[in-house]
């Protein structure tokens, strides 16, 4: 090889012959390329499919908790805002707190009813007898409540308040809701309050 080229010869080296040596080379070359990353690569490649693997794993057994306890919290708040209507009848059990035993007293005859008595050949009252009207409930009035707005209030805020209570104002809230909505979580909460030293 000549010391100093022509640059005719420099000009086909790098344009022409440099390309097809590599061209020509590539077949040789490009595979131990690939193999020698391939080795490199690898054992990270398996280490992250891993890790992928694990954390979608997690991702969606922490995705079902959360949906879980979501679909708890809103069917409580439903059925908080919006109780089962409780059955009215005249031989339904009345609220606690009602009577000296806990039993409606006996109903007196409406005013004009008279009771036939037995064998005497009475004749009917005339004209149908109207149903007295349901005594009011029992408990105190909302303004003596220790919390203002009482009725306005959703269980779970209702529960937040009650804590500091003294007991003849947690007595208070509880035979008022007991005679009015009778939430379970209200009721239940106080019951707690009212048990712990």
């Amino acid at each position: 090889m000549r010391d100093q080229q022509d640059p005719l010869e420099q000009l086909l080296d790098l344009l022409v012959y440099a390309p097809l040596g590599l061209v020509l080379s590539a077949r040789d070359i490009v595979p131990n390329l690939a193999e020698k990353g391939r080795r490199h690569l690898a054992p990270q490649a398996t280490a992250a499919r891993l890790v992928g693997k694990l954390a979608t794993r997690q991702g969606q057994r922490e995705a079902e908790r959360l949906i879980r306890t979501a679909r708890s919290q809103v069917e409580q708040l439903l059925g908080d805002l919006f109780p089962p209507p409780r059955p009215r009848s005249d031989d339904a059990a009345p609220p606690s707190g009602e009577g000296t035993n806990g039993s409606h007293p006996p109903a007196s005859p409406p005013p004009g009813a008279q009771a036939a008595a037995p064998g005497a050949g009475a004749a009917a009252a005339p004209g149908p007898v109207a149903a007295p009207p349901p005594p009011p409930p029992a408990g105190p009035d909302v303004s003596e409540l220790a919390i203002p707005g009482y009725d306005t209030l959703s269980a779970s805020q209702v529960v937040q308040r009650l804590v500091g209570l003294t007991p003849d104002e947690l007595e208070a809230v509880r035979a008022y809701e007991q005679a009015r909505r009778g939430r379970k979580t209200v009721l239940t909460r106080i019951a707690q309050l009212k048990g712990s030293p």
